[in-house]
């Protein structure tokens, strides 16, 4: 899947498709069965990751891993745009439902919307969605060959360095309305962060 289905995208309507279609790239790799296990920090050593990336390819396969990693009593987060098992309760959603792809797309909608509006600007909206707060997220994390979360998204604000701006990109406010080419595609894993604020709601809480 390169992308997703238009009758998906109305499941986030008031979010771009183009940045709907660059998070789940980034997030998931298009895989709505898609499961992050967090590895807390205690356990991850000088160099650990702080997550295992599961891949299933069906609802069941999911499922199992999900009551595997809650035997564990670690967190998780699933889906689509991976979504975080300490913030189920707080969308009122659940594990299951949230491999549902529409169900998963309208929990992240009401999440990057609000980091939009407190953020005021697409990149502080990234870094948000991604850790919480509007700094993190743009801070290069060695895990991932030194890229930040606003960098893998391919958020680059390329259009600054030029006199004449590109016919997609006239000026902040219409790139505020946008969404920007993936330059890094991670499909094989599901990208994770240390940093998080834990003062707002996030798709992530370590």
């Amino acid at each position: 899947m390169a992308s997703l289905f238009p009758a998906l995208l109305l499941c986030a309507a008031s979010v771009h498709p183009d940045t709907i279609n660059d998070i789940a790239r980034v997030e998931s790799g298009f895989n709505p069965y898609a499961v992050a296990e967090i590895i807390p920090e205690r356990e991850r050593g000088s160099y650990g990751k702080s997550v295992i990336s599961h891949m299933p390819k069906s609802k069941e396969e999911a499922l199992t891993v999900i009551r595997e990693i809650e035997n564990r009593k670690r967190r998780y987060s699933v889906g689509l745009m991976q979504i975080t098992s300490s913030n189920f309760s707080f969308y009122s959603t659940s594990a299951e439902k949230l491999l549902d792809p529409c169900e998963n797309l309208s929990v992240f909608e009401k999440i990057i919307v609000d980091c939009y509006k407190r953020g005021r600007s697409l990149e502080n909206a990234l870094s948000c969605y991604y850790t919480g707060n509007f700094s993190n997220g743009k801070r290069k994390e060695k895990e991932f060959n030194n890229t930040s979360y606003v960098e893998r998204i391919g958020y680059t604000g390329n259009e600054k360095k030029y006199v004449v701006p590109g016919t997609r990109s006239n000026g902040g406010e219409q790139r505020k309305n946008r969404s920007h080419n993936a330059s890094v595609i991670w499909p094989e894993t599901i990208l994770k962060s240390a940093f998080v604020d834990n003062s707002h709601p996030t798709k992530v809480i370590n």
